[in-house]
């Protein structure tokens, strides 16, 4: 539920060392002195500074400082080379504490705090670190020029994960610096999830490295010359002023509180088109973004919401954003450096304050751009369908209450991650977890609890109903694995029915950001998943905020990302023109408990006269949610102030293999899958599933789940959708069951876009829990978070010629 600045720079970096006398042979650090500073740039700013010295001997000392926010955070690195020359010791200071990295030949042995993970390096493993960019000249002088083209290199990025990248030399270039002519090399180092093209001076020294798909770069200094200008559209708005910066401006609110706002503005005569962003995060962490459209001739104003860092004001999330958020349009729109029209952009929270003040329609906002924004709160977090979102509400409590996302040191976040949430959401009643968690009692979250229905509390923070009216052009983006995706889904055809114009969608292979990438776990999407959408925002907001005809809203509206096959496919609506919407059908024999069961998928309707699948759901042994793996040890207090060492690839491989166990091992879970498959199989689009059920309680809950299923058996999970019994009907006027009585229950599955090849297979798991991702039926028809008393209820799940339970899929014709 936040955006962490920091995301947005490398998911992963290098640097070179070799062994000591052993078994394992590594490349040596040594006969390569060097020294100086190197700087990274986000755009056009310097994020983070580095110096750092390399000893004829292999020694390697570095330091580097990133500075935002007006904070600055410093982390140090010495490596200690062994005698021909590799690496036998890391030692970092970071602003997380002391980290310890000993080699012991094929093993590298990190200590931080009392947790030691042991890591298994490969032959001939170089060594990177973030921003450490003079290591990357040992991944060139690794590089093999006779053999040429591309070639894999392992390498251990410090200090804990050893993956496999590629290195490849591209071509020579000619460059002048400063009136000197030079030749450099070019390479392409793939780091898994991102391209960095170095080029390489005839001392083998790194003296640039281009991250184009996160608009970064590294410098070395006296090497600024080498930077990229930006592609040349003259259509496009160009960083071409300086920036002036006034901050903690109090805008005045309809009741007189006062909400502290940064403005950014281009020193430049003249009215400005207005760019507001309204973040419960710090506004000062928005403070890259503020220069990036300052400098390109925007006024960019960021606010503290109500009751958050330096505003005024009690915060309660939701309630008071639209209101909030529209007299803050007025006041800027009114100014008289404004040009009277104003933007929103924003991820996640900063997404869906743009829809709340949208709502009122407030007469200068012009253009949105709600990325990753969550829909009405009771169909996202922290409700879902009914569905009480235990985990996400509460990690995101503690995340605001800390404040966590105003640390740039990440100290705060760290603390938050040691929880061992496994355990302690176990405890009933739900409702008393935030004084174990935030130590505490927090008023929001028992507000929260105490309306579970969609009443009149939840119809103060909620906008979808009234968006009849509101035709303004929106830039809707999201990706498939987003935790808030079913906003995106939901907002834009709710625009749509209406029939808005330029409503622009963009869906791609990406989780909860703003930012386009091509991982996600160990799948790669490749370079066709990366598409420039900073460039595409500009141009947004210069289309209708500035006026320029680049005729963006001719290009087509719909863009969405297809797995698998790694294309993009593009129309004016979505559901795309092509689809054919096809029901995929749940039959078995009687048996589909655990995948050892008969449950199986077909397209066929199954006959009369199927049997049902039953099982028992016990909600003192809940149903786990398969795709977050709880480790034993966190299950067991008596191992929380112990020191522990454990395998990173025995955690790798746990992780991997957790849903693959869940469902073999859980006959609480009905699991169908398809046959192989003879042909691939594409579908893109939103995904829904009809359920035929009965149950002995009054109340429970229904979950299913839709994967693929490699060839080697590794599930690739696509999406869930879930809902509470009670609220089969409505989600306002909840109605107990009949126990026995088979009830129909249409669930959302949110939406995905994948071709699924031949030989893999497509599963449909269905549940009565999901935990501890979402908080338990106790199958009571009581107030399920704030008792303790539960009951087991036996399930019936029907799938015959009369009530046909089956998964709807947005098939497209298309071959891969």
């Amino acid at each position: 539920m936040f955006r962490f600045m920091l995301s947005i720079i490398l998911t992963a970096s290098a640097l070179a060392g070799a062994s000591p006398a052993g078994a394992l042979d590594l490349p040596s650090l040594a006969g390569h002195p060097d020294e100086g500073t190197y700087r990274f740039y986000l755009n056009e700013e310097v994020l983070v500074t580095q110096d750092f010295k390399w000893e004829a001997s292999g020694a390697y000392e570095g330091s580097y400082a990133i500075s935002m926010a007006g904070q600055t955070v410093s982390t140090t690195m010495r490596i200690e080379p062994g005698p021909d020359g590799s690496w036998s010791r890391i030692d970092m200071v970071t602003p997380q504490g002391l980290v310890a990295v000993v080699r012991e030949d094929s093993i590298a042995r990190t200590t931080h705090e009392k947790e030691t993970t042991t890591t298994t390096l490969k032959e001939g493993t170089l060594l990177f670190e973030n921003f450490s960019p003079p290591l990357m000249s040992a991944v060139i002088r690794s590089y093999d020029s006779a053999k040429g083209g591309s070639q894999t290199i392992p390498l251990f990025i410090v200090p804990v994960i050893v993956v496999d990248a590629t290195i490849e030399w591209l071509e020579t270039v000619e460059r002048s610096i400063g009136g000197q002519d030079l030749r450099l090399d070019r390479y392409k180092f793939g780091i898994p999830g991102v391209d960095v093209f170095l080029l390489i001076d005839d001392q083998g020294r790194v003296v640039f490295g281009d991250v184009p798909a996160q608009h970064g770069a590294y410098v070395r200094e006296g090497y600024e010359g080498l930077m990229k200008p930006e592609e040349v559209d003259p259509l496009l708005s160009k960083p071409e002023f300086e920036v002036d910066v006034e901050s903690n401006v109090p805008i005045p609110m309809r009741d007189g509180t006062k909400l502290a706002t940064d403005l950014y503005r281009p020193r430049a005569e003249g009215k400005h088109p207005v760019i507001l962003v309204r973040t419960p995060y710090k506004k000062e962490m928005n403070e890259l973004q503020g220069r990036f459209y300052a400098r390109r001739g925007y006024v960019y104003a960021v606010q503290d919401v109500r009751g958050r860092f330096s505003s005024q004001g009690k915060w309660e999330p939701f309630v008071n954003e639209a209101n909030d958020g529209f007299d803050t349009i007025t006041w800027l729109g009114t100014q008289s450096w404004s040009s009277g029209r104003v933007g929103m952009i924003g991820a996640s929270y900063l997404g869906w304050v743009q829809w709340w003040a949208a709502r009122d329609r407030p007469q200068y906002l012009r253009a949105i751009i709600p990325n990753v924004a969550p829909p009405d709160p009771y169909f996202n977090i922290p409700y879902e369908y009914g569905c009480f979102f235990l985990l996400g509400a509460i990690w995101w409590a503690d995340v605001l209450e800390s404040e966590a996302t105003g640390d740039l040191s990440g100290k705060a976040m760290q603390e938050i991650g040691k929880k061992k949430y496994g355990r302690i959401l176990r405890e009933l009643p739900v409702v008393e977890l935030d004084k174990k968690v935030l130590g505490k009692k927090n008023p929001y979250w028992r507000t929260w609890i105490e309306h579970p229905d969609n009443d009149e509390y939840w119809a103060r923070a909620s906008f979808l109903d009234h968006l009849e009216d509101l035709d303004i052009p929106v830039f809707h983006q999201s990706g498939w694995f987003d935790g808030d995706g079913i906003g995106t889904k939901l907002n834009y055809l709710r625009m749509r029915s209406h029939g808005h114009a330029n409503q622009k969608l963009v869906l791609g292979p990406w989780g909860h950001t703003d930012q386009a990438m091509r991982r996600i776990g160990d799948r790669d999407f490749g370079n066709a998943a990366i598409v420039d959408l900073q460039r595409d925002y500009l141009r947004w907001f210069d289309r209708w905020l500035k006026g320029v005809g680049n005729k963006i809203e001719q290009e087509p509206l719909v863009k969405v990302f297809v797995m698998g096959s790694d294309r993009w496919l593009e129309d004016e609506t979505y559901p795309l023109q092509a689809t054919q919407m096809t029901k995929l059908y749940l039959t078995s024999g009687g048996s589909a408990n655990t995948s050892a069961g008969d449950g199986r998928l077909s397209f066929a309707l199954p006959p009369a006269g199927t049997p049902p699948d039953r099982f028992v759901y016990d909600p003192g042994d809940p149903t786990p949610s398969p795709d977050i793996p709880i480790d034993p040890d966190e299950m067991d207090p008596s191992k929380d102030d112990q020191p522990s060492e454990r395998s990173i690839e025995e955690a790798r491989a746990f992780n991997r293999g957790y849903h693959a166990r869940v469902n073999a091992d859980r006959r609480d879970i009905l699991v169908y899958d398809t046959e192989p498959l003879t042909d691939s199989l594409t579908f893109a689009g939103p995904i829904s599933a009809v359920l035929y059920a009965s149950s002995s309680a009054k109340d429970t809950d229904w979950f299913v789940r839709l994967s693929e299923i490699a060839p080697d058996s590794t599930i690739f999970q696509l999406v869930e959708g879930k809902i509470r019994a009670r609220y089969r009907e409505s989600f306002s006027a909840p109605k107990l069951l009949q126990p026995g009585e088979i009830y129909s229950y249409h669930l959302d599955l949110w939406h995905t876009g994948i071709t699924v090849p031949p030989g893999a297979k497509l599963r449909v798991e269905v549940a009565s829990a999901s935990f501890p991702k979402f908080s338990r039926n106790l199958n009571t028809g009581g107030h399920n978070e704030k008792e303790e008393k539960f009951v087991s209820a036996e399930q019936t799940l029907y799938h015959d010629a009369e009530h046909p339970s089956h998964v709807l899929l947005p098939m497209i014709p298309i071959k891969p």
